[in-house]
C-alpha cells in the first residue's frame, strides 16, 4: 500500500498530524512518502474554475486541512480512479474566532481567496475517510460515519527534556491565535505580577499585555518547531486558558501535553480534552478567575507541589509517545484503503 502524505504546513500542526507520524511509519518500513507544500506533485486539469481531471500515483492520499477550491474538487476525481482519499483536520475552521488572523484566510466571503472552510467541508463529505484529533471534530467533519479518531501524541523530540524548577509563570502560545482566551483568567495574572511574580510567553506576545491587564506586553517571541520543546521547558509554571467557545470545545490536549513532557506543572481551562488529560493524572484545571489565582499562587509558593505535578505530568507524557501509537495512523489509512474497495 503506497501512501502519499501532504502536510498543510511545516509548523506544529503539519508535524504532529502528518510529518512525524509518517516518519515513524517509514522507519518501520512502510511505503509512506511525505510531500511538503513546496513539492506537491498533484497534476490537475482545469476547464475554467472546474477541475475535470487529476493525476496521482498512490493507493492512499492523505491531505491535511484541505481548504483550497481546486484541491477540494480533486477528492471525488481521485476516488473515481480507485485512490483512497483521507482528509485530516485538527480544528473546527467553521467556528474560528473572527479576531484570529486565520479567520480572514478561510472565510468564504473573500471572493478573491482560493481558500474557504466551505471547501474543507465539501472535501470531508467527499473523502473516503476523515481523521480528526478530538471526538468533537467527528461531529463536525464526519457525520457521514467515515471518521477516525487520531489523538495527538508526542514525537521523540519531547523525550527527556531538561527542566529547571522556578516560579516563573508562562503561556506557551501566540496571542494572535488565542485572542479571546486570556479573558478566562480574569485578573489572576495581573494580580500575580503586581505581587512580584514573573509572567512570560513562549510565542508572539504582541497584544497580550492589554489582554492580561498588564502595563506592557510580557516577554516572548516566536519559536521554530525545533526550538519549541526546550522553550516550553523554560517555564516554571504553565497556563493553558481556553474560552468556552465552539472552536475551543474541539481543541486537542496538545498544549498541556507538551508541558507535561517538558516537566512544567500547569493550570488549564476545563475544556473537554484538557479535562481528559487531567483525568490521566496531569495538571490542574480552573474555570473561574479566583480559582486561577488560587492555584497559580499555590504553585508559585510551593516547590514541592510543582515537583509533584512535574513528575505526574511526565509520567502521563511517557504513556502518550508517538513511537508507541504511530500504528494508529497506519490503521486509519488501511481502513481508508479497504473502504475504497
Amino acid at each position: 500500500m503506497k501512501v502519499l502524505v501532504y502536510p498543510a504546513d511545516k509548523y506544529g500542526c503539519g508535524h504532529f498530524r502528518m510529518i512525524w507520524p509518517g516518519e515513524e511509519l517509514k522507519k518501520d518500513g512502510h511505503d509512506v512518502e511525505i510531500i511538503t507544500a513546496q513539492n506537491r506533485h498533484v497534476t490537475i486539469h482545469l476547464e475554467g474554475e472546474t477541475v475535470v481531471d487529476a493525476d496521482i500515483e498512490a493507493d492512499v492520499v492523505v491531505f491535511q486541512r484541505l481548504t483550497h477550491k481546486y484541491l477540494a474538487q480533486v477528492v471525488p476525481i481521485l476516488r473515481k480512479k480507485g485512490v483512497a482519499v483521507v482528509i485530516d483536520v485538527d480544528d473546527d475552521l467553521n467556528a474560528i474566532d473572527p479576531n484570529n488572523p486565520a479567520w480572514g484566510l478561510v472565510h468564504p466571503k473573500d471572493a478573491g481567496s482560493p481558500h474557504s472552510w466551505r471547501n474543507l467541508n465539501q472535501a470531508c463529505r467527499d473523502a473516503t475517510l476523515v481523521t480528526v484529533s478530538t471526538p468533537a471534530l467527528l461531529d463536525v467533519y464526519a457525520k457521514h460515519g467515515r471518521g477516525h479518531l487520531l489523538p495527538n501524541y508526542l514525537p521523540d523530540v519531547y523525550d527527556d527534556i531538561p527542566h529547571e524548577d522556578s516560579d516563573v509563570i508562562g503561556w506557551p502560545a501566540s496571542y494572535h491565535s488565542h485572542p479571546s482566551d486570556p479573558n478566562v483568567v480574569g485578573g489572576a495574572v495581573s494580580r500575580l505580577v503586581s505581587e512580584g511574580y514573573a509572567f512570560r510567553m513562549v510565542g508572539d506576545a504582541s497584544g497580550a499585555g492589554k489582554a492580561f491587564s498588564l502595563p506592557e506586553d510580557p516577554p516572548g517571541k516566536p519559536c521554530s518547531v525545533q526550538e519549541w520543546p526546550n522553550a516550553v521547558a523554560s517555564l516554571g509554571i504553565g497556563i493553558a486558558p481556553l474560552a468556552d467557545t465552539r472552536f475551543n470545545r474541539s481543541k486537542s490536549w496538545l498544549k498541556p501535553l507538551e508541558m507535561c513532557a517538558a516537566g512544567v506543572p500547569w493550570v488549564a481551562s476545563p475544556r473537554a480534552e484538557y479535562e481528559r488529560l487531567h483525568a490521566l493524572g496531569a495538571g490542574l484545571t480552573a474555570e473561574r478567575p479566583r480559582v486561577w489565582y488560587r492555584l497559580l499562587r499555590q504553585l508559585a509558593e510551593s516547590s514541592q507541589r510543582r515537583a509533584e505535578l512535574s513528575e505526574s505530568g511526565r509520567a502521563v507524557a511517557r504513556s502518550l509517545r508517538l513511537a508507541d501509537h504511530a500504528w494508529k495512523w497506519l490503521e486509519a489509512w488501511e481502513r481508508a484503503y479497504k473502504l475504497e474497495r
